[in-house]
């Protein structure tokens, strides 16, 4: 009985065409207002966090290009990128070329002169909020390609 009287003076509200705003719908507006503002600054920062991992990926593809593979100074570029990202967690890369083989000394993976090869970054980064809810965990993929620069004998 009480929700069908609830419901009709909720319709009848609804009906109304004179422009009264109460305490309440007030606050419900700011509240939704402020919700949206919250997701739309979280939704910059997954923004800015890709545009990181994109510089990530040009900056790893150049020292591949000029070292003319995989070393330990290509894996220090990446740990020392990584560090300097916010928003992003559990990011790494991946490589697909051909390699040549015997592996130079030095080098984990050695890419001969002009042949081609593509560099694929992933990170996750959340979508929560003013408080970081886990509500909606986005992967985000960077890639890049390149040309090695560097013969190998």
């Amino acid at each position: 009985m009480v929700v069908i009287i609830s419901l009709k003076k909720i319709r009848r509200i609804l009906r109304d065409e004179r422009a009264e705003a109460n305490y309440l719908s007030t606050m419900v507006f700011i509240f939704i207002a402020v919700l949206l503002l919250a997701f739309i600054i979280d939704l910059f920062s997954i923004i800015s966090t890709k545009q990181e991992l994109d510089l990530c990926a040009d900056q790893m593809v150049k020292q591949i290009q000029l070292s003319g593979g995989v070393n330990a100074e290509t894996e220090q570029l990446f740990n020392f990128l990584c560090s300097q990202i916010e928003g992003a967690e559990n990011i790494s890369y991946s490589i697909n070329a051909s390699y040549k083989t015997p592996t130079p000394s030095m080098m984990n993976r050695a890419i001969q002169l002009g042949s081609p090869f593509y560099l694929t970054i992933q990170g996750e980064a959340k979508l929560g909020g003013f408080w970081n809810f886990d509500l909606v965990r986005i992967n985000i993929v960077s890639r890049a390609a390149g040309v090695s620069e560097h013969y190998w004998k």
